[in-house]
């Protein structure tokens, strides 16, 4: 059953509490689309090394990079740089844009670049961008292959060039340190529930204070054209869920007591260990990029001859879960490793990886 400190039992506190909550007290009163959410805000932005007043609390990174590229005034023309690795959640608003106001959006083939190195990828972006881009927009890690993008090198760029620097972290917090200061980015989307272990529905959406003027919001409600609040007017979205934020503060909390520098250090001796035992099996092809400098707790392999649903399969079989990225031969799986990981599942994995090589 659902005890005190479960999704179930938080609504129901919090239904058994709301009719008793005073009408004249509207400070903590439990509707988070209406709440400034100050405590949360302020925990959170000291995670990633922001003030609260620059921290919104969304339901994931699709819905924070829809606030920001549909409360931007572009034109026709102007450009947004971006990669061809984009999740669909990142890139679908830009490209909406596209259809619908003619802006132009550039999806750089960030692969041949990621193989020569992080170099490469500043160097394929600084000569796509023209005097008519506004805004460069990138994955900190990209979802399908796992590649961690220069980003402070690309948000720099963007800076010198007069555009805006947009990174999606979707798949990035709870992972590694994040430091929005030190990366030098505009906005910054991520989706908690992911590496950070936070329920569905939660979002982050860091925006610089000195860039929020510059954005409509596109949720509209009491606070629209209220500045003083900080990112608050881009959090109105009308009556929400509390509970899901209660578990958003405690499951950072939790990432918080593990310590994120053991985590990412943890992370990656998996990845290297995995990536070490794939280059020893025959037929196995790591599809992330080489060099390790660009490399994540995400690592997107193929086996020869193997397709993705029977390489997901067979790992499944020893309760080891991936994810198959096509139907036909030789398409790559995506193995996550996080910090709950033992290096004894890696090597199960690479079992299963070697007994099914051509």
């Amino acid at each position: 059953g659902a005890g005190p400190r479960s999704g179930g039992g938080r609504l129901r506190h919090l239904e058994h509490d709301l009719p008793d909550w005073p009408y004249y007290q509207a400070d903590g009163e439990p509707l988070s689309g209406y709440q400034q959410l100050a405590d949360a805000r302020a925990k959170i932005g000291a995670f990633i090394n922001a003030a609260p007043e620059e921290i919104a609390i969304t339901q994931n990174a699709t819905i924070g990079m829809s606030i920001v590229a549909n409360g931007l005034d572009l034109a026709a023309g102007d450009e947004v740089v971006t990669t061809d690795q984009e999740h669909s959640g990142g890139i679908g608003s830009w490209r909406l844009r596209a259809k619908r106001h003619g802006v132009v959006v550039k999806e750089l083939p960030l692969l041949p670049a990621a193989q020569a190195g992080p170099e490469a990828v500043v160097k394929l972006f600084a000569e796509a961008m023209t005097p008519r881009t506004k805004v460069v927009m990138i994955s900190h890690i990209t979802s399908g292959l796992g590649i961690l993008m220069p980003a402070a090198e690309l948000c720099a760029l963007a800076r010198d060039r007069g555009a805006l620097a947009v990174v999606d972290g979707a798949q990035v917090i709870g992972q590694r340190r994040l430091d929005v200061k030190a990366l030098g980015c505009d906005v910054y989307v991520t989706s908690p529930h992911k590496w950070l272990l936070a329920p569905k529905g939660t979002g982050v959406l860091y925006i610089r204070r000195d860039v929020q003027p510059r954005l409509w919001v596109t949720l509209a409600s009491g606070r629209l054209d209220d500045d003083e609040t900080g990112a608050f007017r881009f959090m109105q979205y009308g009556t929400g869920s509390v509970p899901v934020v209660d578990g958003l503060l405690a499951a950072l909390a939790f990432i918080q007591a593990v310590g994120i520098e053991r985590i990412e250090r943890w992370d990656l001796m998996l990845a290297n260990r995995l990536r070490d035992g794939l280059a020893r099996i025959k037929g196995a092809r790591v599809l992330s990029p080489p060099d390790r400098r660009l490399m994540s707790a995400i690592t997107t392999f193929a086996v020869a001859g193997v397709t993705g649903r029977a390489l997901q399969d067979a790992l499944w079989e020893k309760r080891i879960r991936v994810r198959a990225q096509g139907q036909t031969a030789d398409r790559p799986v995506r193995l996550s490793a996080h910090f709950y990981v033992a290096p004894a599942d890696i090597d199960r994995a690479l079992e299963v990886v070697a007994s099914l090589r051509a």
